[in-house]
Parts: C-alpha cells; structure tokens; sequence
C-alpha cells in the first residue's frame, strides 16, 4: 500500500518511507476500525482514501490532528459499500 500512496502522493524515493508508513498504518488502521472491510480497502477507491488521509495527516500544523472533508465523504462510501 506505501507503493500506491507514494504514487498518489507524487513522492519518489525511500527518503520518506518510515515517516509515510506510519501514516498509512494509522489511516488504514482508522479506516478498518470504521468498518471498511480489508477487501474494500484493496480497491481504487479504498486506496485513494487512504492516500487522500495520509496527506491530510502529511499536511497537519504542530498540536492539530484532523482529516479533510474529502477523506470523510471517501470514508462513507467505504462504508456503504462495506455494507453491501
């Protein structure tokens, strides 16, 4: 998954890997525990949420832990289809 974030994140090299892996792990943890099956993670869509919530946590200020609209409406359809 660190391969397809670093796609969508325009990022090239290892220089950022250990910093980008553990934002994966804590979205992709986030997002499992909101109900979003493993499966459903795996697709484009799950993966461009994931990748859409690490550069939310890339970009926080200093004290400031939030995700952005974008994530949370991705998020949902995880969920919905997570449902089906």
């Amino acid at each position: 998954m660190l391969v397809e974030v670093k796609k969508g994140l325009c990022i090239s090299g290892e220089y950022t890997d250990d910093t980008l892996m553990a934002k994966t792990l804590a979205v992709k943890g986030f997002i499992l525990n909101a109900g979003v099956t493993s499966a459903n993670l795996e697709t484009e869509l799950g993966l461009a949420t994931l990748t859409v919530g690490v550069n939310d946590l890339w970009n926080l200020n200093p004290g400031e832990v939030k995700f952005s609209p974008a994530f949370s409406i991705l998020l949902t359809q995880l969920q919905a289809m997570s449902l089906s």
